[in-house]
């Protein structure tokens, strides 16, 4: 069967479908509620989307092509549409040559929803913290098995250039310290794990351009920094070394360590703040404005 005909087949057959009857406490109850047209549509390319039978950058057919082979009405198949657009999965464009066409997954995206999501929940910065721990040290334990060259390198790298931008950017050198462990996750192998690493990251990122900025005054500040980069070193002598068992513990007590230094610059409500300021935005310190005022 083509495509074309299996999709018509199936709007057709879903809304001759008979739906089974519910039963609540033994007696017979109401159907249950049939999905609407636009949402199975919506399903059917979705399907396609994830199976990869559409790809990200592959173009729709037409809404008046689509709408003949689902058997549907024009408002029925741009509701579908907006469903999926809704869902990032879809790009929608006016115009002579618009049009639908599939959108690659933007982590970024979905990263920043999530921290506004939890700022509604009053999820705090321990909370946050205490994710990491779970996620992260597995991550690393995984990287030591790979003891993957590259992978190291561009860990190696990410120290580098961090090490540079704590004498001459202070807000780049907080991105670089939050990047330093989506970059263990993203190499670790299990995309699950970079995946909640990635959906937090927005947070993290932000909280450490924010403790950055409260401690910038405070003298002791950069013996801190250099201790921060003196492990990370350390961490990667052990993946290279291949101490799989080792790492995990070492960059599990890291983290906590570097938990409790950072939730000390907090004297009030810890509950994250997605919304101060955007993140990754990069200031030379001599250009650092000095804010009025701080939340706590």
């Amino acid at each position: 069967m083509s495509p074309c005909a299996d999709r018509v087949t199936l709007a057709r057959s879903f809304r001759t479908m008979p739906l089974p009857a519910a039963r609540v406490n033994g007696a017979k109850a109401l159907p249950a509620k049939r999905p609407k047209a636009a949402e199975v549509v919506a399903a059917e390319i979705r399907r396609q989307i994830v199976t990869g039978r559409l790809k990200p950058g592959d173009k729709l057919q037409p809404e008046s092509v689509l709408k003949d082979e689902f058997a549907i009405s024009r408002p029925t198949m741009r509701e579908a549409l907006r469903l999926l657009e809704s869902e990032s999965l879809i790009s929608i464009s006016r115009g002579k040559h618009g049009g639908a066409r599939v959108s690659s997954i933007d982590l970024g995206s979905m990263s920043r929803q999530i921290g506004v999501f939890l700022q509604v929940e009053g999820t705090t910065l321990p909370d946050v913290w205490f994710a990491r721990t779970i996620i992260e040290p597995p991550a690393a334990r995984l990287l030591a098995a790979q003891r993957d060259p590259l992978v190291l390198a561009e860990l190696e790298a990410n120290i580098a250039e961090a090490r540079q931008a704590a004498s001459t950017d202070l807000i780049r050198y907080a991105d670089l310290s939050a990047e330093f462990s989506l970059l263990i996750t993203r190499h670790c192998g299990n995309k699950t794990l970079h995946l909640l690493a990635s959906l937090i990251f927005d947070i993290i990122r932000r909280q450490h351009e924010h403790v950055t900025e409260r401690t910038r005054e405070k003298a002791s500040v950069g013996r801190l920094r250099e201790e921060s980069l003196l492990t990370r070193e350390e961490a990667i002598r052990m993946m290279r070394a291949g101490k799989v068992a080792e790492i995990e513990r070492f960059w599990r007590a890291h983290l906590e360590h570097m938990r409790d230094l950072v939730l000390a610059a907090y004297d009030g409500p810890m509950t994250i703040d997605v919304l101060n300021k955007p993140a990754g935005k990069q200031r030379a310190i001599s250009k650092v404005r000095r804010e009025a005022s701080l939340p706590s």
